[in-house]
Formats: C-alpha cells, sequence, structure tokens
C-alpha cells in the first residue's frame, strides 16, 4: 500500500468537536483530557482518528508506546461507545464527525478474513510485526468488534458507512463459529472441568466478546443469539465454585489466574441473561456478587490472584488500575437493577469510591477540572499520575453507567 499522510492535529480535531457546540450540546462527564489525546492523519485520502496511548505527568502531551505505535484498536473500540452514549443519551450530534473517523480507523485496521491488527505508526503504517499488534483474532479484534457496534448504532441511518460496518462485522463470524466448534467438550484441569469452546480458551477476552455480540443482537440487524448463548455457558464454567473457600463465585479470566482487569464476565453474562432469559447466568452473577465481591472489598481491590496446583492462592496486591474498577462496578450495577436488590447497589457503590478516595493509597483518582483519570496505584504511597487512554476511557465508561442506571 503507498502511504499519502498528512497530519490534521489533534488540537485542531479537538477545538473543532468540544467547542463548535459549545452552547447546544451538554454532557455530565468532562471529556476535555480524552479529546486532548485525540488525533487523526489523512492516509490515501481517507481522514482517520484515533487516540494517543500514553500521556505522561506533569505536562500530559501525548506519547507514543514505544516498539508498538502511537494509537491502538484497544483504546479506539472503547472510547467509540463513550461517544455512542453521548450520541444516544446527550444528543451530542457535534461528535458524530469524530465518531465517523474512529470507526474508519477500526475499519483499516481490521481485515475481510476477520484478523484484526492493532498498533498504528505514526506516519500511517499499520504495526503489523510486534506481538501485540499481529493480525489475529485476539483482545484486539473483540475490541475492535466493541467499537464497530457502537458504529453501527450511530450509523444505522447511513448506508454507505453502515454497509462497510457490517461487512467487516460478519467477516469475524467465521472465527467465532471455529471457536464455538468443541460445544459442548470439556477438558480435565486440576480447578475441575472446564469449557474447551471459548476463543483462545480465555474467559477475560470472550467476556468482552460477549458484550460485542449483545450489543448487535439487540441491534435487530443480527442474529447472535446461539453464539451469545454458548459463549455465555463457557464463561461460566470458568467460574470457580469451591464452598469452603472465602472466593467462591470467581471467575477464572485466564488458566489458573483472576485479575482485575479485562473481567467483564459479570456483566457480559447479565446482558447474555437479558437476551436468553437463561436464569442460571443470573444466578452465577449473584454468587460472584454474594461471595467475591466481599471478598474483593475487604482486600481491597487487589491486582491478581494466583492458584498453584496445591490449592495455595497468592494474591499480588498492586498495580491497581480503573479497568478492573469499572468492569466490576458494572456488573454490580446491572445486578441490582435485574433483581432490585439494594445490597448489590451498595457494593457497587463502594467499587466506584476506588475513584473518589476509597483506595489503598487514599487517593482521588479523577480530576474533575482537567478531566484526567490518573493511570494507578502502584503502592500504598504511590500513584501513577500519568493519564492514559484506557485509564480516562474506563473511568468515562463508569461515569456513564452511573448516570444511566441513576435515573
Amino acid at each position: 500500500m503507498n502511504f499519502a499522510v498528512q497530519k490534521i492535529g489533534y488540537i485542531f480535531l479537538m477545538l473543532t468537536v468540544m467547542f463548535a457546540g459549545e452552547n447546544e450540546f451538554t454532557t455530565k462527564v468532562n471529556l476535555s483530557h480524552v479529546m486532548s489525546l485525540v488525533d487523526s492523519l489523512e492516509v490515501d485520502g481517507n481522514s482517520i482518528a484515533y487516540i494517543w496511548i500514553y500521556s505522561e505527568a506533569p505536562d500530559y502531551k501525548p506519547v507514543a508506546a514505544p516498539g508498538e505505535g502511537i494509537a491502538c484498536v484497544d483504546d479506539v473500540g472503547r472510547l467509540m461507545e463513550v461517544l455512542e452514549f453521548e450520541i444516544s443519551n446527550h444528543n451530542r450530534s457535534d461528535l458524530r464527525p469524530l465518531a465517523l473517523m474512529l470507526t474508519e480507523f477500526l475499519l483499516y485496521m481490521s481485515r475481510d478474513d476477520g484478523l484484526w491488527n492493532n498498533f498504528i505508526y505514526q506516519d500511517g503504517r499499520v504495526n503489523t510485526t510486534h506481538r501485540n499488534s499481529r493480525a489475529e483474532f485476539g483482545w484486539w479484534a473483540v475490541r475492535g468488534l466493541r467499537g464497530l457496534a457502537a458504529a453501527n448504532n450511530i450509523f444505522w441511518n447511513d448506508e454507505k458507512i453502515s454497509r462497510k460496518i457490517q461487512r467487516r462485522i460478519r467477516a469475524v463470524e467465521p472465527r467465532i463459529q471455529q471457536a464455538l466448534s468443541p460445544y459442548p467438550g470439556l477438558i480435565n484441569t486440576k480447578l475441575g472441568n472446564r469449557p474447551t469452546w471459548l476463543v483462545a480458551n480465555a474467559p477475560d477476552m470472550n467476556s468482552e466478546l460477549l458484550l460485542a455480540l449483545a450489543k448487535l443482537h439487540n441491534s435487530n440487524q443480527f442474529d447472535y443469539f446461539e453464539y451469545i448463548e454458548k459463549i455465555a455457558q463457557g464463561i461460566v464454567g470458568y467460574q470457580y465454585n469451591s464452598p469452603e473457600d472465602s472466593t467462591r463465585g470467581m471467575y477464572f479470566c485466564w488458566d489458573n489466574i483472576w485479575h482485575n482487569w479485562g473481567n467483564n464476565q459479570a456483566y457480559a453474562l447479565l446482558e447474555a441473561y437479558k437476551i436468553t432469559g437463561d436464569t442460571t447466568l443470573l444466578q452465577s452473577v449473584e454468587m460472584w456478587a454474594d461471595f467475591f465481591i466481599p471478598f474483593l472489598l475487604t482486600k481491597r481491590f487487589p491486582r491478581q490472584i494466583e492458584f498453584a496446583d496445591s490449592g495455595e492462592q497468592k494474591i499480588i496486591q498492586f498495580p491497581q488500575i480503573a479497568y478492573g474498577i469499572t468492569s466490576s462496578y458494572r456488573g454490580l450495577l446491572s445486578l441490582a437493577e435485574i433483581t432490585e436488590n439494594e445490597k448489590y447497589r451498595k457494593y457497587a457503590e463502594e467499587i466506584f469510591t476506588w475513584y473518589t478516595g476509597n483506595n489503598s493509597a487514599h487517593a482521588v483518582m479523577f480530576d474533575s477540572v482537567t478531566g484526567r483519570c490518573y493511570d494507578g496505584i502502584n503502592s500504598k504511597t504511590a500513584v501513577n499520575l500519568n493519564s492514559g487512554a484506557e485509564s480516562n476511557i474506563e473511568y468515562i465508561l463508569a461515569e456513564q453507567f452511573k448516570e444511566l442506571h441513576d435515573k
């Protein structure tokens, strides 16, 4: 491919998006820092937008990821969900041009065979060689699919772009079918029987996929009932259910590990429950909330729990990041709404206070004036004051979810 790249510039794009409709549009969350990380390129005559991966203290200018690139599908996919919420719930039509350019980025990073790359270089080339960017159907693919699901909802009435979006979404279906082909096979492990039909045998990754498929199915433009049903059953198959253990109800994220990022299992299962009506999914999330969440709160939001073959558990406390907080928060708040059980709402509120200072470092993690969410907590005395794309997007998703469920 020949690259004719022209930098448009994030400052111009930020001003265009944020202030053109300043007197007409309202929003309840401060998007200013996120928008300061938005940039754009013109590649072969096509304008694409992206969000820089890192932003480092004290000046908080955009920073690239060494060896990887300046932006990734991981972040753009989730940023699309932020814009979808603002456009749908606050009539932010001023954000549609940015949403379109971000959609073009996702289309640029995906392929007709259902595989995705993740990182882009500053000159517009796709990074095809880094281990976290090689073309595959994995983490960045499912996060990209989340972004395209949001784009599908935003541009459903724009035939030209909608057709391109849906073609790329359809391209992943053979990949999902291939992953599900061993259903309902099981494999015996030291932690019990486990499903063999999840993508890459990674329940955390599949929770992200399940969120995308549920949104697409709910659009009434796709029939993903079977995919949703099987993936949800697979995730439940990775739940730890030892009645004598304080970690009962925990969803393993990978192999013998639970970690506090990328674990949207509870929230995703509830979205699947709304579609399938399978009460075992609801019961699974209730067990997670009744037993594992109190454990997490008592342990002050640890980063990771690793199970040895002997059954012994090793808890790693730090670093803690916004991604893990938001995933648990959305699961609990969704459960509270479905069951009308105030206990779960109180748990959700306590989880959310990690952002407002109820954490091991006693640090407020979000600055409402600047719109920055800090990147994490490294110890009881050290906060990572950098403020990159993922941290801010995850915080905003939590705030938007709070707004939606506080109505």
